[in-house]
């Protein structure tokens, strides 16, 4: 039996007629590729020519593996899923692609598009940030709603989306990935337009690292860097580590978390290890 992919908590009620199987469905018709039109919600801008080539290849030994997803539009179809085999099919010089037509609302449509390109991975930060800007405005979701719907934490749909707070010229470098998407947050410290196109072409002049350009924006702003704050250790946990210590005569960590942890046993030497080892045998042979 062939497995569902994976989909975001929420998206099986939210594409109940289409996260189906196709294979469970009939087979496929023939749609020619001049009656089709790309899916208006696509998140995904920037295309990998030699991706496409490769796959066009394939596609000429082999055929369409996975049939497309449409709708129908008037007297056109529309793609719900699959414009990567779409694009390589017209590169491999076909006239028609094997497809299922389902119904799908708009919701549906963007829903779908933006989930099949998050999990390949496909998307680059901007493309991210302006698919989860473009759905919450839509469809009037919360960042928290988002997050359910696509499997990702509210906390970082919304550090995608401070991305949209960026200058024109500085997205750009962020959609080319000649900057990464921890040095547009960085860049976001700053206080004006001017300081950020600035310090982004400083960066990519210099190659700086995001931490370089993180200590940068601080010197700039006149903020101090924030100090880690070392995790407070219980008292009992404490009194544990001392017992052991005197116990194994070596230095001994207990990490706990809600109960839950590990324990580090230092030695300097196989010789010590044997003997701490011959200790704690010894212990539990005398339970």
């Amino acid at each position: 039996m062939t497995k569902k992919r994976a989909l975001g908590r929420g998206l099986e009620s939210l594409l109940p007629s289409i996260v189906d199987e196709p294979s469970e469905k009939g087979k496929p018709a023939e749609i020619a590729v001049l009656e089709i039109d790309p899916n208006p919600f696509q998140p995904r801008i920037d295309w990998d020519d030699e991706e496409l080539s490769s796959l066009s290849e394939s596609i000429k030994q082999q055929g369409i593996l996975q049939p497309l997803v449409l709708r129908k539009n008037n007297d056109r179809y529309q793609l719900i899923a699959g414009e990567r085999r779409l694009r390589a099919s017209i590169l491999a010089g076909l006239e028609t692609v094997p497809a299922f037509i389902r119904e799908a609302d708009d919701k549906q449509m963007m829903a779908l598009a933006l989930i099949e390109n998050i999990q390949r991975q496909d998307l680059n930060p901007m493309e991210k940030a302006e698919a989860f800007s473009r759905f919450c405005d839509e469809f009037s979701m919360t960042q928290e709603e988002l997050g359910k719907q696509v499997g990702i934490s509210r906390s970082a749909i919304a550090n995608f989306q401070r991305l949209m707070e960026l200058p024109e010229a500085v997205k750009a470098m962020v959609r080319s990935g000649r900057l990464s998407m921890g040095h547009g947050r960085a860049l976001l410290g700053l206080q004006s337009e001017d300081q950020i196109k600035r310090h982004a072409k400083l960066c990519l002049a210099r190659g700086y690292s995001v931490r370089t350009l993180e200590d940068l924006v601080r010197k700039s702003t006149g903020r101090k860097p924030v100090k880690k704050l070392k995790p407070e250790i219980l008292p009992e946990i404490k009194q544990l580590e001392n017992e052991l210590q005197r116990t194994l005569g070596t230095r001994v960590f207990l990490k706990d978390s809600g109960g839950k942890g590990k324990l580090e046993i230092e030695y300097g030497s196989l010789d010590e290890l044997d003997r701490i080892l011959s200790i704690i045998r010894g212990r539990g042979n005398s339970t």
